[in-house]
């Protein structure tokens, strides 16, 4: 059942019911309890509606936080791996990618962080509900995995090229999420900014990865 189904549900239980007693059926047709079944149904709407935007406004924070948590992690991967490729070119383009999560992170950190910057305060602003936590930590295991995997077989610049062209179309996907989700603008040219930077890097990637295969 939908919000509409059930307010229109709501909105029927409050229609006057006949009645034998000529004293009840004038009143449930009178002006007071039209005013006061009115104000029921404005209340109770009100609360639905205040329930949906605080809702969605939780989905947008933690959203942001997953967005701002992904971008820090692919950044510590590509610092622990990137000295370790054979390719010139793959470490240009790495150098590029860090350098665009690096600000975008300062700048998701600076968004989401109280003004007071208290330290557990920062903490618990740049952290995502336990779920979105719990997921972000298997991706990085999984590519931690399969990198480190790739570096012991001898094919670690195909490899990182096609995890990275991969994590890159994530992190584009969530900003396009993020952005249809939030109506605030700061953020909105926070997220702008990051997917115009990715796109070119992503594409020099995935052109690598191509010509590799």
């Amino acid at each position: 059942m939908d919000n509409f189904e059930y307010l229109n549900q709501i909105a029927q239980s409050t229609h006057p019911q006949k009645s034998k007693s000529s004293d009840s059926s004038s009143f449930l047709r009178g002006p007071i309890f039209k005013i006061a079944a009115g104000g029921i149904i404005l209340f109770l709407l009100l609360m639905i509606i205040g329930g949906l935007i605080g809702n969605a406004k939780g989905k947008s924070s933690d959203l942001t936080k997953q967005l701002y948590v992904r971008s820090n992690n692919l950044n510590s991967v590509i610092d622990t791996n990137s000295k370790s490729l054979k390719s010139s070119r793959l470490r240009a383009l790495s150098l590029s990618l860090s350098s665009v999560l690096t600000n975008t992170t300062r700048d998701l950190s600076n968004y989401l962080t109280p003004e007071d910057g208290k330290s557990k305060d920062k903490k618990n602003a740049l952290t995502p509900n336990e779920k979105l936590t719990t997921s972000e930590n298997e991706l990085l295991e999984n590519l931690n995995t399969a990198l480190t995997n790739a570096r012991l077989n001898g094919i670690l610049d195909r490899t990182y090229s096609n995890q990275i062209t991969l994590q890159i179309s994530l992190l584009m996907s969530l900003t396009t999420e993020l952005y249809a989700r939030t109506k605030d603008e700061k953020l909105q040219e926070i997220l702008v900014n990051f997917y115009n930077n990715l796109q070119p890097i992503h594409q020099s990637f995935s052109e690598y990865s191509e010509a590799e295969t």
